[in-house]
């Protein structure tokens, strides 16, 4: 007789116990990030609602691997994934999940919206865009650019088809296919490469490696200039992080006048400078030269970008 009650207390337990578990359930499936082949259905409206220009940004920054592979480089191209950081861009597609969003883009306008599924698609405006005139990266060729060093003189020709070599794991970052290339050895050429910052986002950069002597020189010609030349500087961060190596100065000068020097340490990470030009603000230059030194080259794996704006 005790036995029918005490299966009714059971029955009766179970039933809030099966809602929880019924709350728990869909919990997870709202709040678990989306599964791989629903990236798929970002690419439409992300392309519908992207504009020449706009910086496509994945929030947060761990998904970025599933969205490269549905958006591809036509819509997140190299150059706007390895940015130097965010304020040339005037707007922004932000694709977020799991609620997050861009810390980069805050203080960013929303222009639009569109909830797809689990992804929220946010088009945003930039409230102060800064407009680059010149980007030094962008222009690192023959016929705009030349590298040589000083001590001893050295010139260093350019080479449209080098061996690609990349460093592994704890090396160098890539030495691409086409390079300016110094007698010195492999580590000393000038080209355009990526490396990983102290918190192993890419960086677009020119690789840059300190000659043992002297300054290792990259020199562009005809260059129109705003009113400063503002840049970043950093080395590969599992190499800066033991903080083991000599200072790093760039310096920048203009027709030859030197117009500042940026000087990076070990554990500095993507380290920014600005400097003014001064009387040569608003002109064009004949050359500007962007010059890399130290006082002990080994495992200086320097790599710098640079704009006037």
């Amino acid at each position: 007789m005790s036995r029918a009650p005490s299966r009714l207390r059971w029955a009766l337990l179970a039933i809030p116990l099966l809602g929880l578990a019924e709350l728990a359930g869909q919990y997870w499936a709202e709040h678990r990030a989306p599964a791989f082949e629903a990236w798929a259905t970002i690419e439409v409206p992300v392309r519908e609602m992207k504009q020449p220009g706009d910086l496509v940004v994945i929030a947060p920054g761990w998904a970025d691997p599933p969205a490269r592979r549905v958006l591809g480089d036509d819509l997140m191209p190299l150059r706007d994934v390895a940015r130097p950081d965010e304020t040339r861009y005037a707007h922004a597609i932000e694709v977020s999940i799991l609620g997050e969003r861009a810390p980069e883009l805050r203080g960013w306008r929303e222009e639009g919206r569109r909830d797809q599924g689990k992804f929220v698609i946010r088009r945003l405006a930039n409230p102060a865009p800064e407009a680059v005139i010149y980007d030094f990266v962008d222009h690192a060729r023959p016929g705009e650019a030349d590298v040589r060093g000083t001590d001893p003189p050295m010139d260093c020709p350019w080479n449209a088809s080098a061996p690609v070599i990349a460093g592994g794991l704890g090396g160098h970052p890539t030495f691409p296919k086409e390079r300016f290339e110094c007698p010195a050895g492999e580590y000393f050429n000038v080209g355009v490469t990526v490396i990983a910052d102290e918190e192993f986002r890419p960086r677009r950069c020119l690789w840059s490696h300190p000659l043992l002597h002297g300054e290792l020189v990259t020199r562009f010609h005809d260059v129109p200039l705003g009113q400063v030349i503002r840049g970043h500087g950093g080395l590969y961060w599992m190499i800066e992080r033991e903080r083991k190596g000599a200072p790093i100065t760039l310096t920048v000068r203009v027709d030859g006048d030197p117009i500042g020097s940026f000087t990076h340490h070990d554990g500095e990470g993507w380290k920014g400078f600005e400097m003014p030009l001064g009387a040569h603000a608003g002109q064009r230059a004949r050359e500007v030269e962007l010059a890399v030194s130290t006082t002990n080259y080994k495992d200086r794996h320097f790599c710098f970008e640079a704009d006037t704006r």
